[in-house]
């Protein structure tokens, strides 16, 4: 029985391979510099998820370079690069929006000379319609040449035509090395007048980029900032990058190692009606990794009902909560609610005795002074 079973469901793979063969269109050739129409419709090719598709071939050298751009006004497209047509189709390359809103586009340098082919797919199975193709020379931009960096160093560089572009939405980048012990808590931070700037932090694995860590804004306005705790020593890299793909201009990028966090501050009273001031440092107390913070203690009454403002320039972040062995547990938390980049917490005493006021700043890395007041 159950080699019957058996049988009939490789007749029916069989029957169905037979009949996806029948329905496919017969790859067409394609060459450098063409654009061609298609419209996927229901009799194409389907995908291991249903979405339809069509192939291309195309005669490449080693080494030769292409972009492939699929443009459609009925569905999102869906590109892929590889070697082989059909169910044997072997991937090398893919790509979904790319070439701008939901057109694709690839890029790719064929690593041997031969046939390849261009899979137009549609992102999803209940997706058809018309489309273009275009298919055109491209010279691969030059490889980055990373330039060492120091702890306590700022470099200077620039971002300009011609420059090593991200595969991820074409963007100029540069890259930067540093080595680093296991536990070493790093700071990067880029500034460009000029453009909006990104920074990442990562290793390179095998050739390729693995990022650890990345930040567009961090730093305020449009620079950057990437705040770590290093996991094992090494070489890591730091890429440099614009927005995106026209962002150029000069830019700084610095480094530093930061001291080890200070110890848990001890809680100041604070009391209602009571307006105090304090102040973030580089070299506080931190939680979360790299959130600054202090402690105020506040006593009340059961039922009694308490405001508790935090006021500051940077984004403000309020906790109430209780010191128990396992640390700070919150009872209540509140980021804007005071207004800007205040915040507030109504805050009702259950019973009577003291809870904690842990002030912060909602980003890590911030430092700056500060109010809390007690209504």
């Amino acid at each position: 029985m159950k080699r019957t079973l058996y049988l009939l469901a490789a007749a029916s793979v069989a029957t169905l391979a037979m009949a996806t063969s029948v329905l496919a269109d017969p790859p067409r050739a394609l060459t450098v510099g063409q654009t061609t129409p298609g419209t996927l419709t229901a009799t194409d090719a389907k995908s291991e998820d249903n979405s339809l598709y069509d192939d291309y071939t195309v005669q490449l050298s080693a080494g030769q370079g292409v972009e492939a751009l699929m443009s459609s006004s009925a569905f999102d497209a869906f590109l892929h690069v590889g070697r082989g047509t059909g169910s044997s189709f072997e991937q090398l390359k893919t790509d979904d929006d790319s070439g701008g809103g939901t057109d694709a586009r690839v890029r790719f340098a064929a690593p041997t000379a031969g046939v390849y082919t261009v899979r137009a797919n549609a992102l999803n199975a209940e997706m058809s319609g018309a489309y273009s193709l275009r298919l055109s020379a491209y010279t691969p931009p030059p490889a980055a040449v990373a330039k060492p960096i120091a702890f306590g160093a700022t470099a200077s560089g620039a971002l300009a035509e011609g420059g090593p572009r991200l595969e991820d939405g074409d963007k100029l980048y540069d890259e930067y090395t540093f080595t680093a012990a296991a536990g070493d808590r790093v700071k990067i931070e880029t500034a460009s007048t000029q453009f909006d700037s990104i920074v990442q932090l990562g290793r390179m694995v095998a050739g390729s980029f693995e990022s650890v860590k990345e930040d567009d804004d961090g730093a305020g306005d449009k620079n950057a900032r990437v705040l770590a705790i290093l996991e094992t020593a090494g070489v890591y890299t730091v890429r440099v990058a614009g927005f995106d793909k026209d962002a150029k201009g000069a830019y700084t990028v610095a480094l530093a190692k930061l001291p080890p966090p200070a110890p848990a501050p001890r809680p100041k009273t604070i009391r209602i009606g009571q307006v105090l001031r304090g102040e973030f440092t580089p070299t506080g107390p931190t939680f979360d990794e790299f959130r600054a913070y202090d402690f105020y203690t506040l006593s009340g009454r059961a039922g009694q009902t308490a405001t508790i403002i935090m006021r500051s320039e940077f984004d403000a972040f309020l906790d109430v909560g209780v010191l128990s062995p396992g640390g700070f547990a919150t009872l209540k938390s509140d980021d804007d609610s005071g207004g800007d980049t205040n915040a507030k917490i109504d805050f009702k005493f259950e019973q009577s005795g003291a809870v904690i006021i842990r002030v912060s700043p909602l980003h890590g890395g911030t430092v700056g002074s500060y109010t809390v007041t007690v209504e």
